[in-house]
């Protein structure tokens, strides 16, 4: 970053989390549950409702628990309760997230401290993101992220799923470097490093060229990020090498 960045508070990531939570009950209200998710190839409506709603789920367990709850352990069973599943594990979690101290030790499947903040984190990502999809099975716009969560969610890639995806040994460090620079956050920016994803934070200084930059608005550089654009797309900006660009983008950064 050549800005300084601070990621969001429990207060406000809880905030977010209920309005992506509310974005996606609102498809469930009369969508398609056979109709398919284009950014989710394979899946349907019910299935990715039956894999959000699990993962709240299993969140929830991780923070009263101490545990990860086990596939088996969530079923979903009555498509035509679908819509009424989602909302239980949903308002579940909301609710056990308020009660809980984000300095709470539970489960998690980030670095140590193993805390709850981890899940404040997390979960309005994952379900902001899904909203997203959901809408797209449906054929209209996708569910808007807040400059602020896309933010997040960018800071989020980069400092904690890139490098998980190296630790795990599920892709090798990156052999060229990018570096994601949001339009409407002037000024902050984002360094995929080729080599050691774990270098210190300085690494995303104003001092280190990257071979390419691409900027565009942060919600779709976050969407991007996760799969659901390429970077060909016409509303982001390449500048520098393109292939640079694209070799990190599909070398598996996240999940």
């Amino acid at each position: 970053m050549t800005a300084p960045f601070a990621p969001l508070t429990p207060g406000a990531s809880l905030q977010h989390l209920e309005q992506a939570v509310a974005a996606f009950d609102a498809v469930l209200a009369d969508g398609d549950l056979d109709a398919p998710v284009p950014s989710c190839p394979g899946w349907t409506l019910l299935d990715l409702t039956h894999h959000l709603g699990g993962v709240h789920r299993w969140a929830t367990a991780a923070v009263v628990e101490k545990r990860s709850m086990n596939d088996d352990e969530i079923a979903l069973t009555d498509a035509f309760g679908a819509r009424a599943w989602f909302l239980d594990g949903a308002t579940t979690l909301v609710r056990t997230l308020r009660a809980t101290s984000p300095e709470t030790e539970c489960w998690t499947f980030g670095p140590k401290p193993k805390t709850a903040a981890f899940w404040f984190r997390r979960q309005p990502l994952e379900t902001a993101v899904h909203a997203w999809d959901a809408a797209g099975s449906q054929g209209v716009p996708g569910h808007p992220f807040p400059l602020e969560l896309a933010l997040d969610g960018i800071d989020e890639v980069r400092h904690f799923m890139y490098p998980r995806q190296v630790r795990l040994r599920r892709i090798p460090p990156l052999a060229r470097s990018l570096a994601v620079a949001p339009d409407d956050a002037p000024g902050v920016r984002w360094l995929f490093p080729a080599g050691d994803p774990t270098a210190p934070d300085g690494a995303d200084g104003a001092d280190t060229t990257p071979e390419a930059v691409v900027s565009g608005p942060a919600e779709d550089l976050y969407l991007l990020l996760w799969g659901r654009f390429t970077v060909d797309d016409p509303r982001f900006t390449v500048a520098g090498d393109a292939d640079a660009a694209r070799a990190v983008l599909t070398a598996g950064i996240t999940p």
